[in-house]
């Protein structure tokens, strides 16, 4: 058996609320959100979260450009099924882009962004950046 690089635990006790523990922090996530947030929506935050720092690091260390604070708003459509279907992100970043520098920090999150490489490809998230935002 090998040693994961990840390992949480999760308990669920009664009804639909679980209490995930992730090394010394604790998520409550409730699936009708009435006690927490619902899985897909800790899975669009998480999504939304990783892609800014995703943002973040791919501007930094490959063109040079502090992005400033970035602000994220995630919006997604759910099926017939309540099965994610459809992901927005919206960046809003301090720093004043131009249209160019914008279209690179946006395919260095896609390339860094380890939940969107975890992502199937049809929920891939549609971006859009705004620059000189603050």
């Amino acid at each position: 058996m090998s040693n994961p690089d990840i390992e949480t635990t999760t308990v669920n006790e009664a009804k639909y609320h679980a209490l995930s523990r992730a090394g010394d922090f604790e998520l409550s996530i409730d699936a009708t959100g009435s006690d927490g947030p619902t899985p897909n929506e800790v899975l669009v935050a998480d999504y939304a979260s990783c892609f800014g720092f995703a943002c973040r690091a791919g501007a930094d260390r490959q063109l040079d450009v502090d992005l400033g604070r970035i602000e994220t708003t995630a919006e997604a459509d759910l099926d017939d099924s309540d099965d994610l279907s459809a992901i927005r992100l919206h960046l809003r970043v301090e720093a004043d882009l131009g249209d160019d520098e914008i279209a690179d920090v946006v395919d260095l999150g896609e390339e860094i962004c380890h939940v969107h490489a975890a992502m199937k490809e049809s929920l891939h998230a549609d971006i859009e950046v705004t620059a000189d935002a603050f």
